[in-house]
């Protein structure tokens, strides 16, 4: 295996902007007093308008819900949407690194499971860490040792052989990825975090990402598999203008409902890999979908029946991504 070699990168697929959180727009007149100057485009496209609509008519401000949180989701939420990091939360990070890496084997893993270790590694990410920190360096070569595999003939799959893996990932809905297939959640996770970590350049994720253009289409596999795969093409730079990019798009386009849902799909996972695209269809479906996200609120602030947590970054980090799109106009 050879050395990784570190590009710049950031946690999203986008640059970062010097742009005030979307969230921060109908958080302005919060209690808190989190109002800042707003950033708005010389031309009020219509989802923009939609989603100032939408931010006005939130049942319950979340800005309560996520200061409560004390969590890698929590401090990310509060530093990257909120614009609110306090001296708490350096402390809270500390204690969060030293506890996670003091659990990682010497081989770069968490008990050799795939589920754990990109777990882990996401909440590094999370937390703000990067691919020159050791525990980031060692679990990337771990999850690179396991690319051994091939699909139909293609190149560049992730598997590990532990037998637990299956099992652990059914049981599991933590992070921007769903239970698919086996193959395809630990091969798009897996490059989605070498992605995070400013890797895109390494050959073997491009090998990866070069594979499902020359074969996958949005009706291959299963819903989970269908958003796993398409939010990876969606965010790398060889495939996000790709022709399966704009399939899939059409697919999901297809399978959108008068309430905003997507037939058959998970909402939030969804809704969340679309925010990361620039296509004018994927703008569209975000629109639509945004009352959706209002009806769905609970009345704690947060979403989601079951890992809230996960389901409430799903949103909030959502609305950052559209707002970035307005930045970039």
């Amino acid at each position: 295996m050879g050395p990784l070699v570190f590009v710049v990168g950031s946690f999203r697929s986008k640059p970062t902007f010097e742009f005030t959180s979307v969230c921060m727009i109908a958080f302005a007149q919060d209690q808190h007093n989190f109002g800042r100057k707003l950033y708005f485009p010389s031309k009020l496209t219509p989802l923009f308008v939609a989603m100032m609509n939408t931010l006005n008519e939130l049942k319950i401000n979340p800005v309560d819900y996520v200061s409560s949180l004390d969590s890698p989701i929590g401090i990310y939420l509060r530093r990257e949407v909120l614009k609110k990091e306090s001296k708490a939360d350096a402390t809270l990070k500390k204690e969060v690194y030293q506890k996670t890496v003091a659990e990682q084997s010497p081989d770069g893993s968490w008990d050799q499971l795939f589920v754990k270790t990109a777990n882990n590694l996401w909440n590094l990410a999370l937390l703000g860490y990067n691919a020159q920190d050791p525990s980031v360096q060692t679990g990337l070569e771990w999850l690179l040792s396991i690319q051994k595999h091939s699909y139909h003939g293609y190149p560049g799959f992730f598997c590990s052989s532990n037998r637990k893996d299956p099992s652990t990932m059914r049981s599991t809905l933590y992070g921007e990825f769903g239970p698919g297939c086996t193959i395809f959640y630990q091969t798009t996770y897996a490059a989605h975090l070498l992605h995070v970590f400013g890797f895109d350049q390494d050959r073997r994720v491009e090998t990866t990402v070069k594979s499902y253009l020359q074969f996958w289409k949005p009706t291959w596999c299963g819903a989970w598999c269908t958003i796993n795969v398409l939010r990876l093409l969606i965010e790398h730079p060889l495939s996000k203008e790709s022709t399966p990019v704009e399939n899939g798009l059409k697919h999901l386009a297809k399978l959108q409902t008068k309430t905003g849902a997507w037939k058959g799909l998970p909402f939030y996972h969804t809704f969340h890999a679309l925010s990361r695209a620039d296509a004018p269809l994927a703008k569209e479906q975000l629109e639509k979908a945004l009352p959706s996200v209002v009806r769905r609120q609970n009345e704690d602030g947060s979403w989601g029946r079951k890992e809230e947590e996960t389901t409430s970054f799903l949103v909030l980090d959502a609305l950052r991504n559209i707002g970035d799109i307005f930045a970039e106009e």
